[in-house]
């Protein structure tokens, strides 16, 4: 294919792991490079997290979220959150917030690493969470 956009539409549907992970593999080293793009709709976010270059979430017809993935990585931050320091995350205002044993998984915008890791286990935001906390 010869086309400077391909858009796909769940294009692994119905696939098992591995012939999914062989797609996207095959399609990158096949497709892509600086001069194309690839529009992928899919609610199989966590299979091609780590390919997105840009995010844009679409509610009943409408962009709700447009950001590039480096805006997306300095802007939300999770944290594993004791049950001590539940109350005090909590102050802070999660957009998302997910019961875990011992504790919840919170997701925070717009906050420093420095005030957020008093709460607890800084970590990488994943897409499909933020998609919860803005689709919710």
């Amino acid at each position: 294919i010869d086309a400077k956009l391909l858009v796909l539409d769940e294009p692994t549907l119905g696939l098992d792991i591995l012939y999914r992970k062989k797609f996207y593999q095959q399609l990158l080293g096949d497709f892509f490079d600086e001069q194309r793009t690839i529009l992928i709709t899919t609610h199989q976010v966590e299979e091609i997290e780590h390919l997105l270059t840009d995010l844009i979430f679409l509610q009943r017809g409408q962009i709700t979220l447009n950001m590039d993935m480096d805006t997306f990585a300095a802007t939300y931050t999770e944290v594993e959150v004791s049950k001590e320091m539940l109350i005090q995350a909590r102050a802070l205002n999660p957009i998302l917030e997910q019961a875990k044993l011992g504790g919840a998984s919170m997701l925070f915008e717009n906050r420093s690493h420095n005030e957020l890791a008093a709460l607890g286990r800084v970590g990488r935001a994943s897409v499909a969470d933020l998609f919860v906390a803005k689709m919710s």
